[in-house]
């Protein structure tokens, strides 16, 4: 009896344990004490109003520390950047929405506004968001694990290079139903629900 009692506690010691801060840590999430960011995925991307929301798909809240975002452009070197990086303390709710917004938007050189007010700095990813070219930007998680992608069209002459594509200014691309369906076009709901699908999305430069 008396190695039984050991074991157990020695069980739950495993379970519930410390991390070099101090912090408890629940033992069964993910190794290094990290929250799982199951369930996080793109969800409407406007290359009018120039912001990207993220949806949390789970019933749990998700930290946004160390989650990044890819986007490929053949003109940078490698093919690609990170656009975003989560700070510390940066979360989203379970069922719920982070929007961020494009650089671009403060960036008179773009064609945005100086003196424009964003939600915080937290909240900026570097770069804009075109709705006439092809486009693909994936999220990461701080592990390097990939979490969701969207893609506008083929790489054809590089990612970010091609142009001539339907611009639909009065819609976004967004995933019908949140988090699960496939990217259609459908009214802007900025860091809401989206609303109905409107319209496919076109893969192909207008001819």
């Amino acid at each position: 009896m008396k190695k039984f009692f050991v074991f157990a506690a020695v069980a739950a010691f495993a379970l519930v344990s410390c991390n070099k801060d101090g912090h408890t840590v629940d033992g069964s999430g993910d190794k290094d004490g990290q929250q799982s960011v199951a369930g996080l995925v793109l969800n409407e991307l406007s290359g009018a109003d120039k912001f990207i929301e993220l949806y949390n798909t789970s019933d749990k809240e998700i930290s946004l520390e160390g989650v990044y975002l890819v986007k490929y452009d053949s003109s940078k070197d490698g093919g690609k950047s990170t656009t975003w990086t989560g700070k510390a303390g940066m979360k989203i709710a379970a069922k719920g929405f982070v929007v961020l917004e494009s650089s671009d938007l403060a960036d008179e050189a773009e064609g945005g506004d100086p003196n424009y007010a964003y939600e915080s700095a937290n909240h900026v990813f570097k770069g804009g968001l075109s709705g006439k070219k092809n486009v693909f930007i994936e999220l990461y998680s701080a592990k390097d694990e990939k979490l969701s992608e969207f893609k506008r069209g083929d790489e054809g002459a590089g990612w970010n290079q091609v142009s001539g594509f339907n611009n639909d200014k009065k819609h976004t691309f967004s995933r019908v139903p949140d988090g699960t369906g496939d990217f259609v076009y459908a009214d802007p709901t900025k860091g809401k629900a989206n609303g109905a699908k409107v319209a496919d999305i076109e893969q192909a430069p207008e001819m």
